[in-house]
């Protein structure tokens, strides 16, 4: 595109329709054209190119700003970071790395930590693509097709379905509130989980301390995964909460752990650790049915499809009175 007369390095001119008799829009030197926002600009507001190709110039044809609006869409659909890079990168035919990712999770977490905001994540991200290929993966192409993972690359995962709680307990949500994804109930039901197998809760101030720490848990992980926030005072926020409850964080062995754990804790821990097998389960139903039910139904003098189903099971363990007789009279 043409530059206007007194236009400055640095000022974005929107682009406007060539002339008559102009085939193709003309961008001078040292300045590029974003085909989303549809601004020329200095090239310093652009991402190296990964598409030679395409990209004849050595930089992206949309602008950083817009690049990172893209990422922003993403992460407010999916709620992931790892999920909105993948789809920026499926969209702008960039490289998804897994070390890339890592490393930029790993600097807006410093840079949280230390009271900082995050906003530029994909930015992030391509500047740790180009140095974690260069000094430790060696990578020889950029581009999506030479992602580390090559099966359905080109499909992101749809966007969660507006009916999708539907498959999250009533109780639950009766506990955490209306208004929160799976994700987050799935999260905070984790969360208490950890707390009352560490901790005990002796009385409902000391669960609603327990309840508030989770939710500030809830908070500092978003903070974390989106980059924008201030990590640092949800910490201190939490080291209060802690506090009050006499919470204390002691290191502690995992037989420490079940040895103060509640009983109902104790079934829960086994059953989402090691769940009984389906087969097992139908087992284990049938067993207590007929030996257990079967056996008291038949005490109470009941006659019904359970009865019969205890007495034809222990037939073979039942020992016939009358036949014993019968045979030591013929023994006479």
């Amino acid at each position: 595109m043409e530059r206007f007369n007194g236009q400055k390095d640095g000022e974005d001119v929107v682009a406007k329709k060539p002339a008559k008799g102009k085939s193709k829009i003309v961008v001078e030197k040292n300045y590029g054209y974003c085909r989303k926002c549809c601004k020329s600009m200095v090239v310093n507001n652009f991402y190296e190119a990964t598409n030679l190709l395409i990209d004849t110039n050595g930089y992206l044809s949309v602008c950083r700003n817009c690049v990172n609006e893209i990422y922003e869409h993403y992460f407010s659909l999916y709620g992931d970071m790892k999920t909105a890079i993948r789809c920026v990168c499926r969209d702008l035919d960039i490289r998804f790395s897994e070390s890339a990712l890592q490393a930029t999770q790993s600097h807006i977490d410093r840079l949280v930590s230390r009271g900082k905001k995050g906003n530029k994540v994909f930015g992030y991200y391509k500047s740790k693509l180009g140095s974690t290929g260069k000094l430790n993966e060696g990578y020889e192409a950029l581009r999506y097709i030479d992602s580390d993972s090559v099966e359905n690359i080109y499909e992101c995962p749809s966007a969660p379905a507006e009916d999708s709680k539907d498959e999250i307990a009533s109780e639950t949500i009766d506990y955490w509130g209306e208004g929160r994804t799976p994700w987050e109930y799935n999260f905070l039901e984790n969360e208490i989980h950890k707390m009352k197998t560490d901790f005990e809760c002796s009385d409902y101030g000391m669960e609603m301390i327990m309840r508030d720490i989770c939710f500030m848990n809830l908070e500092i992980e978003k903070v974390r995964m989106s980059g924008r926030g201030d990590v640092t005072k949800l910490i201190e926020a939490r080291g209060k909460l802690m506090n009050d409850g006499n919470l204390k964080p002691v290191q502690s062995t995992g037989a420490d752990r079940t040895e103060k754990m509640s009983l109902g804790m104790f079934i829960k821990k086994w059953e989402d650790e090691r769940p009984i097998e389906k087969r097992m389960d139908s087992e284990m139903k049938k067993y207590i049915d007929t030996y257990m039910i079967g056996h008291l139904a038949k005490m109470e003098g009941l006659d019904n499809e359970i009865v019969r189903q205890y007495e034809k099971a222990i037939e073979e363990y039942t020992i016939d009175l009358e036949r014993v007789s019968k045979m030591e009279d013929e023994e006479q």
